[in-house]
């Protein structure tokens, strides 16, 4: 199957700096968003240390005879060292730390990676699937069916985080592997398109566009639109029937 692959991001219409950041690497077959939290320019140190930690990790272990997820397993370990060890370092970058959802292609496979509140969609046959828990206190109270989703946007803690990477020494991610089918559509993001778009409104775009590039810029612009109230990052790769 061939795959074809799109990502925007944008400051947003209320934030100073992007602390967004997104990677695309279709040679080793990573792709990622990471959404970063802390003091003065730390998100983006935090969110762009983690993408360029994945990487390197990842490319450590081409051809290793290692399964899809326990690679994506050792880069979130070594990109929560990084991170962990450089706040511990730098006064101006304590206590900063970032979300991270990927995905690792492969032939057969396509494996996941997430800790945080950044999400992973799944659309196949016109349906969409979340394929990711929040790690917030807000998707603890969704879980626990203590509060509804209309009130889970509203919630005064909606992005307090219950797991990120840099916060701990050590943090452990959520696993998946799957089989992908053609005509498959994965799409990754930052609380930043959630806090605009229903999961509903999100297959109505990815539906009607063909082109991942259109449907992330899209899906930026609609967040945008409605307020932008944060940072949006949206990434898609779709496998080609």
């Amino acid at each position: 199957m061939n795959l074809r692959a799109g990502a925007s991001t944008d400051v947003g219409l209320r934030r100073q700096a992007n602390e967004d950041r997104y990677a695309m690497a279709p040679d080793i077959g990573l792709y990622l968003v990471a959404d970063g939290m802390g003091g003065h320019r730390a998100g983006q140190v935090a969110s762009e240390m983690a993408a360029e930690a994945a990487i390197r990790a990842v490319e450590a272990l081409q051809g290793a005879s290692v399964s899809p997820a326990e690679k994506l397993r050792h880069a979130v370990a070594c990109a929560n060292r990084e991170i962990h060890n450089a706040a511990i370092q730098s006064e101006a970058l304590r206590g900063m730390g970032t979300t991270l959802v990927s995905i690792l292609v492969t032939a057969e496979r396509l494996a996941l990676a997430h800790v945080g509140d950044s999400r992973a969609y799944l659309v196949r046959n016109s349906k969409i699937r979340c394929l990711t828990d929040d790690h917030s206190v807000v998707g603890e109270l969704l879980r626990k069916q203590q509060i509804t989703e209309a009130a889970a946007r509203e919630h005064p803690h909606r992005h307090v985080l219950t797991r990120a990477l840099g916060v701990r020494e050590e943090t452990l991610p959520d696993l998946a592997e799957l089989t992908p089918q053609p005509g498959d559509a994965f799409l990754m993001c930052s609380d930043g398109l959630i806090a605009h778009l229903s999961d509903s409104e999100i297959l109505q775009v990815m539906l009607a566009k063909d082109d991942p590039q259109a449907v992330c810029e899209v899906l930026v612009d609609v967040a945008n639109k409605r307020g932008g109230v944060d940072n949006t990052t949206v990434l898609v790769v779709r496998y080609e029937k």
